[in-house]
């Protein structure tokens, strides 16, 4: 009998241990995946249907409010043939509209942002102004504060007594 461990007669004795490794490591990798996708998943709470007591719910709404049609229908329109010959091209050189990214034509009606100048088809500025409150390339919003700024009624009176 010949017991060495280099004869031919086969080593099966690692297999189980290869087998074992192998379906622990597949049983940790489903149980990761199970457990990440239970812990990310969102669910939507159902709604209530009854008011709590007192008939109000008591919750806090965060949200942008655009401007209104009167204050947009108040700021100029101008033909981009015009504009091209008042500005001599010098906002008006980027020839297109940056909502639509169509380049402007002679006989185009634009509206004019008063703060900033930026010029943009009526079409285009007049839906993004009543969602969003500012020029969409600079963002300064073309809104006037209903508060004026300390510094601007310091000025005034420093300048009135020198």
């Amino acid at each position: 009998m010949n017991s060495s461990p280099d004869s031919g007669g086969g080593d099966i004795g690692g297999f189980p241990y290869i087998l074992g490794i192998s379906v622990g490591i597949l049983f940790l990798l489903t149980t990761l995946t199970i457990t990440t996708y239970l812990c990310t998943r969102t669910t939507v709470p159902p709604p209530n249907r009854r008011l709590p007591q007192g008939g109000r719910r008591d919750f806090v709404v965060d949200f942008v409010q655009g401007l209104e049609d009167e204050v947009i229908n108040g700021y100029p329109k101008i033909l981009y043939s015009e504009a091209k010959l008042e500005r001599k091209l010098e906002s008006a050189a980027t020839n297109g509209c940056s909502i639509c990214l169509v380049d402007y034509k002679d006989d185009d009606v634009l509206r004019l942002l008063p703060d900033c100048g930026h010029l943009f088809h009526c079409g285009c500025i007049d839906p993004w102004l009543r969602l969003n409150p500012s020029c969409p390339v600079c963002r300064t919003s073309p809104v006037p504060t209903p508060i004026s700024t300390p510094l601007a009624e310091v000025i005034p009176l420093a300048v009135g007594r020198s």
